[in-house]
């Protein structure tokens, strides 16, 4: 039996409703430290990003189309290792000239893709068996190289401090299950060879190496443990005319998680579609949601964007930023979240409202409202206006699924005609009623 009330009363036999939730992530000054987020249960792992300088891929390749995923090479970019190619071989290891380095081939990592790193970019595109640092050779089914690198590895906070160079060759990867390289200073002291078994970091995407204290770390979270990573990384940045390579602090995605960007003055109540375009690069959200300031405190936040993150199958999460606050004592990042657990699409929120009931009609003292919808519909609106276009009654509701059923009392309302609407995002059903 249908309850009549003045206002608006709704009786749902079947509704998921998910909260907005407000959450955020502290770093340390600088962003010394990256978060690993897990959307799903607000888990927050912490861990130094200043402890590193090269790290090696640990993922099994899968033929055909994910082997670079294998044979990446990563460098901390975002905390000024610089990676330069020579033009030199191993068998120059011991007389290895670096006159003119600043002048040589400088390579960064993909900020697109955690698959090529600084060391991958040089790679052939038409050589499936290039990897740039290294070949794969059919015999042996290793991936050999034979190439000097020097990196440059900013030591001191001043920026105009001597860098401390090494040099680098990476000899192999031995049959997909282990690492090998060379390090040492210029002069050749302080050298070490190294072997990285990727059986000892299982549910990993790299092994990351200090070359200060040569010294093998294990610093992620299990793969499957997190689903956006906000640290500091280098990317194309445009300051005061000028575009270049810049490192900065954003939020970078796990390789099995899409994201959409939305964009628009509803942003923060967008209903996500299934139209969306869910890309896998992982700087979909990035950095630039926000304002790029050089005064502490609050940077300006981007206002009309969110982003949609699709984390499983029946999983995405609505996500805009609301603060960014960096202060030479604390860095703080403020953001609302909303899950979904099903995208609706235009042709099925058509078909609900095709099948819109309004009665009686004449009405006298009630209007009964029935709707059935397949699949959820995020934020459903009901207005009733008289003919000038005045709102009488207004009520929105979140997350409706299955048998709407809704009562208006008209009981009050002076006899004429009104006008129904039910709407969402993108599809809007209006009806003309008259009140006796």
């Amino acid at each position: 039996m249908k309850k009549v009330v003045p206002f608006l009363s709704l009786i749902l036999l079947s509704i998921n409703l998910f909260a907005q939730q407000a959450d955020s992530v502290t770093m340390l000054p600088g962003t010394s430290v990256d978060v690993y987020y897990n959307l799903s249960t607000g888990t927050k792992d912490t861990v130094r990003n200043t402890n590193w300088h090269i790290a090696f891929a640990v993922r099994k390749a899968q033929p055909p189309l994910k082997t670079m995923q294998a044979a990446t090479i990563i460098v901390n970019d975002g905390r000024s290792v610089d990676m330069y190619k020579s033009n030199q071989t191993f068998a120059n290891w011991k007389n290895f000239d670096t006159s003119g380095w600043m002048r040589w081939t400088q390579t960064t990592n993909s900020d697109s893709t955690w698959d090529v790193g600084a060391l991958n970019q040089i790679r052939s595109l038409s050589n499936p068996f290039d990897y740039g640092w290294g070949q794969y050779d059919m015999a042996s089914k290793d991936v050999v190289g034979d190439q000097i690198w020097l990196m440059a590895i900013a030591v001191s906070p001043n920026p105009a401090a001597p860098r401390l160079l090494k040099k680098l060759t990476v000899h192999s990867i031995v049959y997909d299950t282990m690492w090998v390289f060379t390090i040492s200073n210029i002069d050749g002291t302080d050298s070490n060879t190294v072997s990285i078994r990727k059986s000892n970091f299982n549910n990993k995407l790299f092994a990351y190496y200090n070359v200060l204290t040569n010294t093998v770390i294990d610093r992620e979270p299990a793969l499957n443990t997190w689903d956006i990573l906000f640290t500091r990384y280098k990317t194309m940045v445009t300051l005061f005319g000028q575009t270049l390579m810049y490192p900065v602090m954003g939020v970078l995605h796990n390789p099995t998680v899409t994201t959409a960007k939305y964009i628009g003055a509803d942003a923060k109540t967008y209903v996500p579609k299934a139209s969306l375009d869910f890309k896998t690069n992982i700087n979909q959200m990035g950095w630039d949601w926000k304002l790029i300031t050089t005064t502490p405190g609050n940077w300006p936040i981007r206002d009309s964007l969110s982003y949609v993150v699709k984390t499983g199958l029946n999983s995405f999460y609505r996500l805009f930023f609301t603060e960014y606050f960096a202060s030479s004592t604390r860095q703080n990042i403020s953001f609302n979240k909303t899950l979904f657990t099903d995208l609706t699409s235009t042709s099925e929120v058509k078909e609900a409202f095709n099948n819109l009931q309004v009665y009686p009609n004449p009405a006298s003292e009630k209007l009964n409202i029935e709707l059935s919808v397949i699949k959820p519909i995020a934020s459903l609106n009901v207005e009733l206006m008289d003919i000038t276009g005045r709102v009488i009654q207004s009520q929105n509701f979140t997350q409706v699924k299955g048998n709407f059923d809704l009562t208006i009392s008209t009981a009050t309302l002076n006899s004429g005609v009104y006008f129904l609407t039910v709407q969402t995002e993108g599809y809007k059903v209006s009806k003309k009623v008259v009140i006796n």
